[in-house]
């Protein structure tokens, strides 16, 4: 489970390693609400590790929870959440950054980015 602490300081410290001054909090609710999703799937849908994860990244794009950064955010926030687990996702920039997008432009929801997510995530 990622917290919001973390989540916060992995943002702002991800913004100023892209010297990115349009950064911060938007909404401390929509970040806690993405936050939730992986557990209240796993407690209301038996969902496993790359359901969560799938719900995790959907949750913190679709939120918007920051000022700025949002996908960059959410992808390193995602990953952290799987290196947690002990797992990791294997894709090349252009794969991840074609997912962010879809995700982004409403072209996929949580059901095909678990798809996804089982072809890319592997043991660490």
């Amino acid at each position: 489970m990622l917290y919001l602490s973390y989540a916060v300081a992995y943002h702002i410290e991800l913004m100023w390693y892209w010297e990115e001054m349009h950064c911060g909090v938007f909404s401390r609710h929509l970040i806690e609400s993405a936050l939730a999703r992986p557990q209240q799937a796993a407690i209301w849908e038996n969902a496993d590790l790359p359901r969560q994860a799938a719900t995790l990244c959907f949750g913190l794009i679709k939120n918007h929870p920051w000022i700025g950064g949002n996908k960059r955010t959410a992808t390193f926030l995602t990953e952290q959440f799987l290196n947690l687990n002990g797992y990791g996702i294997l894709a090349s920039a252009s794969e991840i950054l074609a997912l962010v997008h879809a995700i982004d432009t409403d072209k996929w929801e949580v059901d095909r980015i678990e798809s996804w997510m089982r072809r890319h995530i592997q043991k660490a």
